[in-house]
């Protein structure tokens, strides 16, 4: 509680004040307050601390929560303790008279105690049980008692009496007569009368007792309404006959029993009006009465709302100011600086003559014997044909498509065109930046080396071309490559099609390496297509089926490339004869496989039985590394090939395959020689190794690069002369089940098929060899899906608001291929339910702005910002490495239940994320520890994927230089968490952190076990989870399958077979969902806790608040972070809280 209030007396956070307040919506608060039994100065100081500040009733209650001490309940008790103390030595002394005393304290401080434990912020942790717990009823009084009440009340009236007598008051005297005529209804006594009998029916009828005071009389009224309980009133109006002063006793005594009843209209006239009289003098008296108890609230909530009035006119007034400071004149692109340093490209507007040394510069370099070579090269492209439509083109229109086939030369050639003619034409009276954006670094590194070569300077920063990734694009764009449909790319289409609108001197081209131009130009309000063909080499090319016939590959039946089909067994009966001549017949079950060459296309009857047969087995979905070694050495080997020189480019989908195929050629003896030359091309790779792949070799080496999808058109190898082409590629995938994406290895599409084989006819004919069959190639999809329309949009829709740019809605409206509206809604649905927006409009909280910085799924980017800020960002990143790709644990054919029990062996926490932790850093040990040979035989004895755990441990390292490039770093490194495991566990603190920033990151995604508790000890029942939408069982392959207990279970996603399944599940205990799920609210008067309105938890309601307060807390931390990256985390008060809260809820 100290330190929440030290956080709010720092900063100070003062909201905006309602215009609507009034004096009496206040006094409606004030009242409010009442109602919950607290003080008059407890209320004035919780609303004057809250309301001051922008806040309302919910907020003054959490503040006298927060305030509102236990001392006067303790000091009850004290005082309860020191009278049974006294009472028991009364009790030893045999004192009956100090017993007594003592024992009507003692019910004193229990009645005082027990309002306050009643009270809605008493901590029922200092409750103390009382020994009488149960409340006493009033003694019955005895007649002796009864007689002495009502004569001491007696006497006290007429003591009364006897001293308004004394002050000789003038006496007000009334006659209350009435006629037959006038009234023909009962007398005001005979209506007392008959209202006892009726409604008192066992007590006695009431006594008129007329009392003379001169020669006038008045009445004292007695009803016995109980034995407890006696009505006796005596009106102070006099009257003339004693019969008059008995009817205006008797209606006063009615008044007093039926008040707020309409009894008075079946009175006499005259004593109606007496009625009528009393009521509007009691109404008055009230509202006089109340008035003056009200009056200390009236007089603050005055001063109150003044207040408010004054506070809510500066803020107006610095709301005026800063947005008359804001609105500066509109900054022009030029004047746009991005946080890369780039002194030697000036962005700012240059007069004409200015460019004369540049022309110069230029003039010079057109002599050298380098640009005079590579200009030869450079004619003999397809593009250098089209140099002057280009140019012409451009100057005419403002947008150009310009469509090319792979090995044009439009990626360096264009910009240089542009170059030269502004240049030495003197296009243009000021300079122009062309700023070329390609969808890899790799691709804009290679592209600017290429163009840095030819115009024969230096490589280096700056120059009048500039290269960049669509990410890093943030100057003068006016040359775009449009080759991949990546959601960056469509990203910047949008973008630059709206600055077009407002720049005039903006041009813009399209390079497409595709034949769907025209549906750019259609973007673009039609604008002119210029199309270039590409090199006249052939490429030859190989399927499957070629490559096996060719090179005589063998397909093992236990290889781990072959498809097992399923068995049927076929019943077949023996004859066998003796050497007597008698038959006997047996009957025997012989294996038949169900596939056969029967099931092939009749296209593969050409071929040879070997190879029908491997083409019948072989998996598809796998690629066959082995055969990809025969190929290689085939290449060598055959006359057909071993005498054409050239480069060999091998298509594969991830870093995995890259790596495991590069670890088989190390390792294979016929690779050793100096023949080989293998190099890795990837993204992941440093800019020196990757340069590698585009440096010719010696002659007589051959040169074979791996590479990904990277190579298909984004950058240019020229000496390859083989291309082997796996068809398979990694894609972003989005899972309904789980709200996540993930990178899913799936088959290209033809035209990307088309732009691998292109890649092989750059220097001379080329060939392509495709390692599947032609008949699946006939089945590829013509174009890959454009990414927006695949992919999660949340961190898309998270740039759009970064960048100011409006609603994501309306934004993405205007793509070249709109997402779905519902899927844009669903997107913004999880930024607000994670904390990343604000509820009601289309703005970044601390947190959003923070996960905008990470180029990964909201919900793992969460995990990993909450997993740096708590010292846990290795075990985090492995954790969301396995969400992001897929888990190591397999399971073979036939050998589930040996995987189960080496799966439960690794278990941890109940918690199938921590076991999966857990395989991670035995797998880590081994491999450390015992090499290569101990790492296998621990990946096969505890079912483990090796390749998965490579591509697990890369994704991790990557995710790790993410998060600390985003300012973000870990106090605990990876080799801190590794010596912390002893046994194959963890601490139990470190797992209630692990766990915690697990519930960050994957909340909502979360359930309550329905514990069921079992008869038989040893029977095992499924687990059962209520979700928000309804009752869901753990998975089977998941360590909770049939866990059994009180608590709450995180699960990674939810998917529907027979029933639904909850996958990869946690058990978590309530402090991490409150501390980071989603909105709480506290119902101070049932003291419960809610999240997200329907998980509920019961609990004091100061600790309640504390838990809300907790959460402002963090995000306070963000937004600090947020202002300075570089700011320490590792002292911070409120992170040691939380953290200590963590790590030790439930721990004894």
């Amino acid at each position: 509680i100290g330190v929440i209030n030290e956080h709010k007396k720092q900063n100070n956070d003062k909201g905006v004040i309602s215009g609507r307040l009034t004096a009496k919506k206040l006094q409606d608060l004030y009242m409010a307050l009442q109602a919950f039994s607290f003080k008059t100065k407890d209320i004035e100081d919780a609303m004057t601390n809250t309301l001051l500040q922008g806040g309302d009733l919910h907020s003054a209650l959490d503040w006298l929560c927060l305030n509102l001490s236990d001392g006067k309940y303790l000091h009850l008790a004290a005082k309860l303790l020191d009278a049974k103390e006294q009472a028991a030595t009364f009790k030893l002394e045999k004192n009956k008279q100090g017993q007594k005393e003592a024992q009507e304290k003692i019910r004193k401080f229990q009645r005082e105690m027990e309002t306050l434990e009643d009270h809605p912020v008493f901590n029922p942790a200092i409750k103390i049980s009382h020994q009488q717990n149960e409340r006493k009823k009033p003694p019955v009084a005895t007649e002796e008692e009864k007689a002495l009440n009502f004569n001491l009340f007696e006497k006290s009236v007429a003591a009364t009496e006897e001293e308004k007598e004394k002050k000789k008051e003038p006496h007000d005297v009334r006659n209350f007569d009435y006629t037959a005529r006038s009234w023909t209804g009962k007398s005001p006594k005979q209506f007392l009368i008959d209202w006892v009998r009726k409604n008192l029916p066992k007590s006695p009828n009431p006594s008129f007792e007329k009392v003379p005071v001169g020669r006038y009389w008045k009445c004292r009224v007695r009803v016995i309404k109980s034995e407890d309980d006696v009505l006796v009133v005596c009106p102070t109006i006099l009257t003339e006959d004693g019969m008059q002063a008995q009817h205006l006793g008797a209606t006063l005594a009615l008044y007093r029993l039926v008040k707020g009843q309409s009894v008075h209209q079946l009175l006499p006239p005259t004593y109606r009006d007496v009625w009528l009289e009393w009521s509007d003098a009691e109404k008055k008296k009230e509202e006089l009465n109340k008035m003056e108890t009200n009056k200390p609230r009236d007089l603050f909530i005055a001063k109150l709302l003044n207040k408010l009035k004054q506070q809510q006119q500066q803020q107006q007034q610095h709301s005026e100011n800063k947005r008359e400071n804001s609105e500066d004149p509109e900054e022009s692109w030029e004047n746009l600086v991005s946080d890369e340093d780039f002194s030697a490209l000036s962005l700012e507007s240059e007069k004409a003559e200015d460019l004369e040394p540049v022309r110069n510069l230029f003039r010079k370099l057109q002599s050298t014997p380098k640009y005079q070579r590579l200009l030869k090269e450079r004619q003999q492209l397809p593009v250098f044909k089209h140099r002057n439509s280009i140019v012409e083109t451009l100057k005419r229109h403002r947008v150009v498509v310009v469509a090319g086939e792979t090995g044009s030369g439009k990626s360096t050639q264009v910009p240089h065109f542009l170059l030269e003619d502004l240049l030495l034409n003197e296009w243009g009276t000021s300079k122009c930046n062309i700023v070329c954006t390609q969808p890899r670094r790799i691709s804009a590194v290679s592209l600017a080396t290429r163009v840095c070569d030819e115009l024969g300077c230096e490589n280096g920063p700056g120059g009048r071309v500039r290269c960049c990734s669509t990410r890093v694009s943030d100057d003068i764009t006016h040359v775009t490559f449009v080759h991949e449909r990546s959601v960056q790319s469509d990203f910047l289409l949008i973008i630059l099609k709206e600055i077009l609108q407002k720049r005039s001197d903006l041009h813009l081209i399209l390079m497409s390496a595709t034949v769907d131009s025209e549906k750019f130009s259609t973007y673009f309000t039609h604008c002119p297509i210029l199309r270039i063909s590409g090199r006249s080499y052939p490429v030859e090319v190989f399927h499957l089926e070629d490559i096996v016939e060719e090179t005589g590959f063998v397909l093992e039946k236990d290889s781990e490339y072959c498809q097992k089909f399923l068995e049927e067994e076929e019943e077949i009966t023996i004859n066998v004869t003796s050497k007597a001549g008698g038959i006997k017949k047996h009957q025997e079950y012989i294996p038949v496989n169900t596939g056969s060459s029967a099931d092939l296309n009749p296209f593969y009857q050409k071929y040879s039985n070997r190879t029908q047969h491997a083409i019948l087995y072989m998996n598809p979905h796998k690629i066959n590394l082995d055969l990809i070694l025969e190929l290689l050495i085939y290449l060598d080997r055959s006359p057909q090939f071993r005498n054409i020189e050239g480069a060999v480019l091998i298509f594969l989908p991830g870093l995995a395959h890259i790596q495991q195929l590069y670890d088989l050629l190390s390792t294979d003896r016929r690779f050793f020689s100096e023949r080989y030359k293998v190099i890795a091309l990837h993204s992941i790779l440093s800019t020196q190794d990757q340069a590698a792949a585009f440096t010719l070799p010696p002659p007589g080496v051959r040169k074979i690069v791996l590479a990904t999808n990277i190579a298909e058109t984004g950058i240019t190898i020229p000496d390859v002369v083989f291309v082997i082409d796996t068809g398979r590629t990694k894609e972003n995938k989005y899972h309904e089940s789980s709200q996540m994406s993930s990178l899913v290895e799936t088959f290209v599409s033809k035209a990307s098929a088309l732009q691998r084989q292109g890649r092989a006819g750059r220097v001379r004919d080329g060939f392509c060899f495709r390692m599947y069959t032609r008949e699946r190639f006939e089945g590829f999809m013509d174009y890959s899906v454009p990414e927006i329309l695949r992919v999660p949009l949340e961190e898309l829709c998270l740039h759009i608001m970064k960048c100011n740019l409006g609603s994501p809605e309306d934004f993405l409206s205007k793509a070249l291929d709109p997402p779905q509206l519902q899927v844009i809604s669903n997107a913004m649905n999880l930024l607000r339910k994670i904390g990343a927006c604000e509820l009601n409009e289309p703005t970044l909280t601390p947190l959003g702005q923070h996960l905008a910085a990470l180029p990964v799924n909201v919900k793992i980017g969460k995990m990993l910002i909450f997993g740096a800020i708590f010292g846990c960002l290795d075990p985090v990143a492995t954790l969301a490495a396995v969400m992001t790709e897929k888990s190591p644990f397999t399971t073979p054919i036939g050998r589930k239940d040996e995987a189960d029990l080496a799966k439960s062996a690794l278990a941890m926490a109940d918690s199938d994320h921590l076991t999966i932790y857990n395989a991670y850093l035995g797998w880590k040990k081994a491999r450390q520890e015992g090499g290569y040979r101990s790492e296998i035989a621990y990946c096969r004895r505890n079912f483990l994927n090796r390749t998965s755990l490579l591509t697990l441990e890369d994704v991790k390292q990557e995710l790790m230089k993410l998060v600390k490039a985003a300012g973000f770093s870990s106090s605990t490194t990876s080799n801190d968490w590794e010596e912390n495991r002893a046994s194959q566990t963890l601490p139990f603190q470190e797992i209630a952190l692990l766990k915690a920033v697990l519930a960050a990151g994957l909340y909502d995604n979360v359930g309550k076990i329905i514990y069921t508790k079992s008869v038989d000890v040893t029977e095992k029942l499924a687990c059962i989870v209520e979700t928000a939408q309804g009752k869901a069982q753990v998975h089977p392959s998941s360590v909770n399958r049939d866990l059994q207990t009180y608590g709450w279970l995180l699960y990674q996603e939810k998917v529907k077979y027979t029933r639904v399944y909850l996958r990869e599940t946690t058990l978590i205990t309530p402090f991490p969902v409150l501390l980071f799920g989603g909105d709480i609210e506290v119902q101070h008067r049932e003291r419960l806790l809610s999240v997200d309105g329907w998980i509920y938890f019961q609990a004091p309601v100061k600790i309640a608040v504390i838990f809300k307060q907790l959460r402002v807390l963090i995000d306070s931390v963000l937004r600090k972070k947020l202002e300075n990256p570089k700011m320490s985390l590792e002292n911070d008060k409120i992170l040691q809280i939380i953290t200590e809260l963590i790590k030790t809820e439930n721990h004894n």
